[in-house]
């Protein structure tokens, strides 16, 4: 295909971001938009000059889309996108996959079934400063791990909550400050220092009592390669710090602040990894305060993965299963701080 057509369903604040990097990538092109909010879609189609759609029967039955990007509340991404896959077209769902195992497992089932490709948004997978880190880890530059944390100490408003009434609800949002804004960290966590075999959590409301879910969240972890981490995560912080990821091994320590990487403590570093760890990303992106503080360019690159494992015939970089793991994490940390008990993975 010399051209791959793309549809969106949803027109919050975060299928902005989809449009604009789907305008950026040359062999894409951007079709319909469908919405429940037939204002929003309209003012979306014609931003981006693209058709809008009255119906989801109507948006899904368009010959020119192969591929669906799904900007819904969490709660409705496995619904929908097992519906985009029945009509034979690719999937991207923001994250998290869904709010429940039980619906991601029926998506990635369902596109497994269609033949579809199906690709999850963890965009932070895609700078080079944590290709950079996994690599190193790969080769063993830090050598057996002993901790990995991620901290994601962020801030939200009375107004954004209330701005969306599904934020913060255990139906649509799945939770509050893990699964929605910490959740690109705690993927990066275990990209990083693998799977978690059991995890201990809290999760309580501390500076947001009119939602239904936590706003401030700490865990403590055992990984299966026998390290120890935390995750802190939260969006009672005032005024919000960017995130963080901090990865120790017995040879040295990495930091990855925000988007780059801010300190590497490695022994035996030479002049080539000194000049790839000063490498500093031009993504912008920064949610710490400002949800919609966001560049395009993650997202550019994971929807270009789709499109090459599209054209080659191989599951994208991040997908169902992929997508699965911080899911299964986070929802492990709510039954840990539910139940107050000790939960294996």
């Amino acid at each position: 295909m010399s051209e791959i057509g793309f549809g969106i369903i949803g027109c919050g604040n975060i299928a902005t971001i989809h449009a604009k990097a789907i305008q950026a990538i040359p062999e894409a092109r951007l079709k319909a938009f469908y919405s429940h909010s037939q204002p929003k879609a309209e003012r979306m189609a014609q931003q981006y000059q693209a058709e809008c759609k009255t119906s989801l029967e109507r948006f899904l039955e368009h010959k020119d889309i192969q591929v669906v990007s799904i900007c819904t509340p969490s709660g409705t991404h496995a619904e929908l996108g097992i519906k985009v896959a029945a009509a034979g077209k690719h999937v991207v769902v923001e994250k998290p996959i869904d709010v429940t195992l039980e619906n991601a497992q029926m998506l990635i089932a369902a596109c497994q079934q269609a033949r579809v490709k199906l690709a999850v948004i963890f965009q932070s997978r895609f700078l080079p400063s944590v290709q950079i880190l996994r690599n190193a880890i790969d080769r063993g530059r830090l050598g057996q791990l002993i901790m990995g944390d991620a901290y994601v100490k962020w801030f939200r408003t009375r107004e954004y909550y209330e701005a969306a009434r599904w934020r913060g609800t255990l139906a649509l949002d799945g939770g509050g400050a893990l699964i929605n804004q910490s959740i690109h960290t705690i993927d990066l966590l275990q990209y990083f220092a693998g799977p978690v075999a059991s995890v201990f959590g809290f999760a309580e409301k501390k500076l947001h009592p009119y939602i239904e879910a936590e706003d401030t969240a700490v865990a403590v972890l055992k990984f299966k390669n026998g390290a120890l981490g935390v995750i802190e995560g939260a969006t009672s912080i005032r005024p919000g710090f960017s995130r963080r990821v901090e990865i120790h091994g017995e040879k040295g320590s990495v930091t990855l602040d925000g988007n780059d990487i801010t300190a590497w403590k490695v022994a035996d570093t030479d002049e080539e990894e000194e000049q790839l760890f000063r490498l500093k990303e031009r993504d912008l992106s920064n949610g710490a305060s400002d949800p919609m503080a966001l560049d395009i360019n993650g997202h550019r690159r994971q929807i270009e993965d789709l499109i090459e494992a599209i054209r080659q015939d191989r599951p994208p970089m991040i997908d169902g299963t992929e997508g699965l793991k911080a899911l299964e994490l986070v929802l492990a940390i709510y039954r840990s701080a539910r139940d107050k008990v000790l939960v294996e993975l």
